[in-house]
């Protein structure tokens, strides 16, 4: 068995503990938190695996919605990204969320409330931080799409249709913002190009220069954000 990384499309990730325990057919099934068993044939090359994997990535996404949740149960996490900083939690005597000195101070209550009050917290951030930035992108590249909201997806950063709009994903507020710019960016070029052809990541690059940057700061730290589920 190995375990190797996965980065999707749309520069999520997911790790993969591959079996080569198969005759001819690939079996994928969920097995933790961000993480997918996957049985594959004793012959199959790397090459051969990576082509089916990024034919097949709508498969892995399904596979991924039936994984364990990431949450912490019971206890409240030592820190949260917010803003491309990792915010130690500490309690205060008051009833509502606060950020200074780069902590964010919460209620001492039960960490299920806790983490009502932290989700509520971020979402409030996102829609106030996220959505401008992606109006503000929309304005730069003159590409608008039918309406902008936020999501609470946990396999997509973004995601862009041409009747229903670009939704991001709300727990970005905690990634810095070179990697917002580009996940913005990411989603309105597709409403110039509805793939990832060569065109299209010619329109990524050429308006954003942060793709490998970002692509690889989710690789790394996109796991982390979904410490709240």
């Amino acid at each position: 068995m190995s375990i190797i990384t996965y980065l999707f499309s749309d520069g999520q990730s997911v790790d993969l503990l591959l079996k080569r325990n198969t005759k001819k057919n690939i079996i994928i099934r969920p097995h933790a938190a961000n993480r997918l068993s996957v049985g594959i044939p004793k012959t199959m090359s790397e090459a051969q695996l990576k082509s089916w994997l990024g034919q097949n990535e709508d498969v892995l996404r399904r596979v991924l919605l039936r994984c364990p949740s990431r949450e912490l149960i019971g206890q409240m996490p030592s820190f949260i990204w917010y803003k491309g900083q990792r915010c130690a939690l500490a309690l205060h005597e008051y009833p509502h969320i606060a950020y200074r000195d780069s902590a964010i101070y919460v209620p001492d209550l039960p960490w299920p409330k806790q983490k009502l009050l932290l989700c509520r917290f971020l979402m409030d951030q996102a829609e106030k931080e996220l959505l401008p930035r992606l109006e503000f992108h929309a304005d730069a590249l003159r590409l608008y799409p039918a309406a902008t909201a936020l999501s609470s997806a946990k396999t997509f950063w973004g995601v862009c249709r041409s009747r229903t709009g670009i939704r991001l994903n709300w727990r970005l507020i905690g990634a810095p913002e070179f990697v917002t710019d580009y996940v913005c960016v990411h989603e309105l070029c597709h409403l110039e190009h509805p793939d990832h052809s060569r065109d299209f990541w010619n329109k990524v690059n050429q308006s954003t220069p942060y793709t490998l940057a970002a692509k690889q700061w989710l690789k790394q730290y996109g796991s982390e954000l979904f410490v709240l589920g």
